[in-house]
């Protein structure tokens, strides 16, 4: 999913006790995050302009 503001995502996810697979600032992929869904499927988070900038 692509949302306008990572750090306000996170911090929703938080907010509601969603469970984190990976947060923006873990491991060597920066900007994405990682939930998992009440299934247990992880849901992809990013914010689309930030992994366009990183083709520059």
């Amino acid at each position: 999913f692509n949302v306008p503001d990572l750090e306000a995502a996170q911090a929703w996810f938080d907010e509601h006790d969603v469970t984190f697979v990976k947060r923006a600032d873990q491991g060597k992929m920066k900007d994405v995050i990682f939930v998992k869904d009440p299934d247990g499927y992880w849901i992809e988070v990013i914010q689309a302009d930030r992994m366009a900038a990183m083709g520059d």
